[in-house]
């Protein structure tokens, strides 16, 4: 191998060290309030859940017993 080689891959190891090194951090206990907001949770969104439980229901000509009316049709 080359001296410039070497160079080059050192470098380049240096700069995924960096990389990966910045994704760790503590979280002070005041910054955690921010994190446990419902937008950081990986679940669905609400809105998405009622359209999708809206799509079951219609699908099934039935309300499912979550409320609601409805046919087959979707034009409740």
């Amino acid at each position: 191998m080359t001296r410039k080689t070497r160079l080059f891959l050192a470098g380049m190891a240096l700069l995924a060290l960096q990389f990966l090194a910045a994704g760790c951090t503590t979280v002070k206990p005041y910054e955690r309030e921010l994190l446990a907001q419902r937008i950081m949770d990986f679940d669905k969104a609400k809105a998405e859940e009622a359209k999708e439980r809206h799509w079951l229901e219609t699908l099934e000509g039935s309300s499912g017993g979550i409320g609601g009316s409805g046919g087959g049709c979707a034009c409740n």
